[in-house]
């Protein structure tokens, strides 16, 4: 009985040492709570059901409040190119919504749903239609790699939802494949009271 007792005891022992040492080399997430993030990127567009491909910049401002949820608000300025026949004269956006994140040390995935409006124009000979605003949706995942403690670089893919509607004709359908690539900053916020900082003696 002894026999089998002690090499029960130094396989559990060893599992239980095993088991440790995962956790010790699991990488610590880069994502956290209070991470603020601002990033700038390229973006190319292809529309879905017209024949079309678009050109933005886009700027962004995301915020943990959770470890995985986030705050995210983006801007996209629709670059023109007048040599382009169909495309939208105006087809910038705004957007805010929600981030999830699935962190895995500086490697980061997330998904994001952000609800907005696009400020749409398309020259019509004889209409005396201005840019509307119209409502739009988008649904999108990001990878994000932080390269050091400020700075990082990602690639999103997006699609997004949404129509123009034009006077006496059918609606432009605005939805479209958006890809997205470019860097940004980041910091971690501290949300520590007043009372509660410490005093800088001279």
């Amino acid at each position: 009985m002894e026999n089998i007792k002690i090499p029960l005891i130094v396989l559990t022992l060893a599992m239980l040492m095993q088991q440790a040492d995962g956790q010790n080399f699991r990488p610590r997430p880069f994502v956290n709570k209070r991470l603020m993030e601002l990033s700038v990127g390229f973006t190319g567009g292809i529309h879905v059901f017209e024949p079309v491909q678009s050109m933005y910049l886009n700027g962004a401002f995301a915020y943990c409040m959770e470890n995985q949820i986030a705050v995210r608000a983006d801007y996209f300025l629709f670059i023109p190119d007048p040599n382009f026949r169909g495309q939208l004269d105006r087809n910038s956006s705004l957007l805010a919504g929600g981030e999830f994140h699935f962190p895995h040390g500086r490697l980061d995935l997330s998904l994001l749903l952000q609800p907005g409006v696009a400020f749409c124009f398309l020259e019509v000979p004889g209409s005396l239609q201005r840019t509307r605003a119209e409502p739009i949706v988008r649904l999108g995942a990001e990878t994000t790699y932080y390269l050091l403690n400020n700075a990082h670089v990602f690639v999103n893919a997006s699609y997004l939802r949404g129509n123009y509607y034009l006077e006496g004709s059918e609606p432009y359908r605005l939805d479209e494949l958006r890809i997205t690539a470019g860097l940004g900053i980041q910091i971690f916020v501290n949300h520590t009271p007043v009372f509660q900082r410490k005093v800088v003696k001279f």
